[in-house]
């Protein structure tokens, strides 16, 4: 199967090399900057590249979004390639953003966090949520996921964008917290990996339990003396400050949490 890659992100870098692996021969990347089309296609093995829209190929059976959000929208507003199999991988944007391109058209959604600089995940224990325009459309893409992942999944578009909030709270927003403490950490000249254990006893227990069982701590408690040292403490903190009132705020949904 022909088919072209539009986008050289995060997705793409581990994406399209999978899918090669599978059968699919990538025939041109596009990319809006030049330099990372060129990288992207090097890390394909030298196929062609383009940062100009309308030097796509249009003799492919497949074209693959692999942009942002906002970029699927846009392309989906002029994009025409009648007959051909379009699909996007975005979690929040819907199935209807790629009606006017074609009568073929779907989402292939890894669920996933991806990072050049970092291996690529297992994709075999990924789940990857599809949904399709129509019967071939969806065939389609159950054989091309299923060749690189044991969680196939269909899912609507109001689903997937459930299921993306969803990995946004408890990746995004989780690493951010990470992040805060790495930083805290950082000005106190402490070693961050004293906190491993715990996150990874956190994790454990939220994969086991409902989490709102395994929750524990001061917020909890309602011990307010707590809370009011810890607001001293990052107020005076440089790094602290930052997050000054996002802590206030997760105190106070966790003790919401906790009467209902």
């Amino acid at each position: 199967m022909k088919a072209v890659i539009l986008g050289s992100g995060n997705v793409a870098w581990h994406i399209a090399p999978a899918l090669s692996r599978v059968g699919v021969d990538w025939v041109q990347v596009y990319s809006r900057t030049q330099s990372n089309a060129e990288q992207l296609s090097s890390h394909l093995g030298g196929v062609p590249f383009t940062d100009r829209i309308e030097a796509i190929d249009t003799s492919a059976d497949l074209y693959l979004l692999a942009v942002s959000d906002q970029a699927v929208t846009a392309l989906g507003k002029i994009l025409r390639l009648p007959g051909k199999t379009v699909i996007h991988v975005a979690g929040s944007v819907p199935l209807s953003a790629l009606e006017a391109v074609s009568e073929h058209y779907g989402v292939m959604y890894f669920f996933q966090t991806f990072s050049k600089q970092a291996p690529t995940p297992n994709l075999q224990q990924t789940p990857v949520c599809i949904e399709a325009s129509d019967t071939a459309t969806a065939n389609l893409l159950q054989d091309l996921a299923s060749r690189l992942s044991q969680k196939v999944c269909s899912l609507s578009s109001e689903q997937r964008q459930t299921l993306h909030i969803g990995g946004v709270l408890v990746n995004n927003y989780v690493n951010l917290m990470y992040t805060a403490a790495h930083n805290l950490f950082n000005e106190k000249n402490m070693d961050f990996s004293l906190l491993y254990p715990l996150m990874e006893q956190t994790l454990q227990k939220a994969m086991r339990m409902p989490p709102a069982q395994a929750m524990t701590g001061p917020a909890l408690r309602g011990d307010d003396k707590v809370l009011q040292d810890h607001l001293r403490y990052l107020s005076q903190s440089r790094q602290g400050q930052k997050y000054l009132e996002a802590y206030r705020l997760l105190w106070q949904a966790i003790q919401n949490e906790k009467k209902q």
